[in-house]
């Protein structure tokens, strides 16, 4: 985490500098570019340029949050699972059908003997589709995936306990049964008031 700061903190001030050098060399003549305006001005497009990073940031943080919200949303037919995280990001992270099931096999505790035992695979290309599955995931490790696809079932399993409940449908033949009885005799009704029209 402190790395991030440090990176960021100095892509700022590179920028601030940059910014400064420009104003310095096309706006301002040699006997304005005093030590003391050119502290200035770099200190005002520091501030302003991590305004700009903070906003930013913010607002990318909210759409992977709200992309992730719907990502986890579950759909209907969708079971809180781990192989529902693992098909959600197998299109994400470009893996192969192969390497998706490898990759639900190491979610769910699977050793890489077992799973090339389960798929029928020699060790070597489990171990060769999981370095490929780690590369395209971003993830380090299998304990990484792990623990990346539990939290993600957790996310899941309180996405479906906050989704408001679908109202229930009504079925008005079973609510309202007196209804069609009365269509139906109605009918049977119309022929009795003939017949007895037809004998009066």
């Amino acid at each position: 985490m402190s790395r991030l700061w440090i990176t960021g903190t100095a892509m700022i001030a590179a920028i601030a500098t940059l910014k400064t050098c420009l104003v310095m060399h096309f706006a301002l003549t040699p006997a304005q570019a005093t030590p003391l305006v050119l502290g200035a001005l770099f200190v005002a497009f520091f501030i302003l340029t991590t305004g700009v990073g903070v906003l930013a940031y913010g607002q990318v943080k909210r759409n992977l949050n709200s992309e992730r919200r719907r990502r986890m949303a579950p759909g209907a037919s969708e079971p809180v699972a781990k192989e529902t995280v693992i098909s959600r990001y197998a299109q994400d992270w470009a893996l192969s059908q192969a390497e998706a099931d490898v990759a639900i096999f190491v979610a769910k505790g699977f050793s890489n003997s077992e799973i090339a035992d389960m798929r029928g695979s020699a060790l070597s290309t489990v171990k060769s589709q999981l370095g490929s599955i780690y590369t395209k995931s971003g993830l380090a490790s299998r304990y990484q995936l792990m623990a990346f696809v539990t939290d993600e079932v957790c996310a899941m399993a309180k996405e479906a306990e906050q989704a408001p409940a679908a109202p229930a449908r009504i079925d008005t033949r079973k609510v309202l049964p007196l209804v069609g009885r009365a269509r139906r005799a109605a009918p049977a009704r119309d022929a009795q008031d003939l017949n007895h029209r037809a004998a009066g």
